[in-house]
């Protein structure tokens, strides 16, 4: 049976992917404040956690009660790698060919391996070089998230109480005595307990969306007040409040957004969505040093509008080759792959 199509998840992705793209732009700006940060975390942080809830739910949805590992390791590796290794050809010759920097000079062509096996940044945590050029800690979460998959499929399945006391101990266990050295907010563990977080919203699914309107008022006042005031509560906690509020929020809204056609912007942004993920940093870089060249300084909104456009662009043309490779006619919002 094929799942049901939820609007509230393209809608939400979008959310999620201005996030880290607005991040890093104000990161390169060099400004400060409320740009940057809310009073509870960072705008980055909120678009992949809400990225990590989104992959969460669309899984469950698909694979909640049954699994074949055969076909759900080869449908992950190609949402994954294809566009990945696309983006990193196409940044490597722009960056030697373009900007004429020769990235490989001095380094090891081993640590290619890196790039190959989606690690490159995120290894960058425990102070191991790479040769990372495109997406970043993210592709490594989520790969490591589909690897252990059949594991959270299999607590999903067989009781999502006990799976939820599981993922709840490794969190705080994990938090209190900091396993590996990786930080607490891109850490396996706390990025799975998001994921699972996900993968019960789809469970209550129904609940969510036909909550009292009264509570959905609440949630966006709560929401609103951990924008603008910093709770008491340790950093870690502080930044994964608003991520989930805001995904629940968002299911509320589906029976307003269920009987309405989809808008071909909306569905063709989604399309690229992860292709913007995984160029975006390199575009405002590019971007970032012809200004830099030309005029000795970034004007903020020029910038902010040409790398958008950039971005996009960039982004279609690398999901409409990697589509041509995988034999694809035309894009799906993933939320129903």
């Amino acid at each position: 049976m094929q799942p049901v199509k939820k609007n509230y998840l393209d809608r939400l992705r979008l959310v999620a992917i201005f996030a880290v793209f607005f991040f890093h732009y104000i990161v390169i700006t060099g400004k400060q404040g409320f740009v940057l940060y809310y009073a509870n975390g960072d705008w980055g942080h909120l678009g992949t956690t809400l990225f990590l809830l989104i992959s969460g739910n669309c899984l469950a949805r698909i694979y909640g009660e049954k699994l074949s590992l055969k076909s759900f390791y080869k449908k992950r590796w190609l949402s994954i790698f294809p566009a990945f290794y696309i983006t990193y050809i196409l940044v490597f010759l722009g960056y030697t060919v373009v900007l004429h920097n020769n990235i490989i000079a001095g380094k090891p062509l081993w640590w290619f391996i890196y790039s190959i096996l989606g690690i490159d940044h995120y290894i960058g945590f425990i102070g191991i070089p790479s040769m990372a050029l495109v997406g970043e800690w993210y592709t490594t979460i989520i790969v490591a998230i589909y690897i252990i998959f059949p594991v959270l499929q299999f607590m999903y399945r067989k009781s999502k109480l006990i799976g939820s006391v599981i993922m709840t101990v490794l969190f705080i266990l994990n938090y209190h005595f900091t396993w590996t050295g990786f930080p607490d907010e891109v850490h396996l563990i706390t990025c799975a307990a998001i994921f699972w977080v996900g993968m019960l919203t789809y469970h209550f699914e129904d609940q969510l969306e036909n909550m009292p309107r009264i509570i959905w008022w609440l949630l966006l006042a709560f929401i609103g007040v951990l924008l603008f005031v910093e709770m008491p509560f340790p950093y870690l906690i502080k930044k994964l409040l608003v991520p989930p509020l805001l995904f629940i929020v968002f299911m509320r809204t589906e029976p307003i957004w269920k009987n309405t056609s989809e808008s071909p912007v909306i569905s063709f942004l989604c399309s690229i969505e992860y292709a913007v993920y995984l160029c975006h940093h390199s575009v405002l870089y590019v971007i970032q040093s012809f200004y830099d060249r030309l005029l000795g300084k970034i004007e903020p909104v020029s910038y902010f509008i040409i790398s958008l456009v950039a971005t996009i662009i960039f982004a279609a043309v690398i999901t409409y080759i990697t589509n041509i490779i995988l034999g694809k006619r035309k894009l799906k919002s993933k939320n129903h792959k």
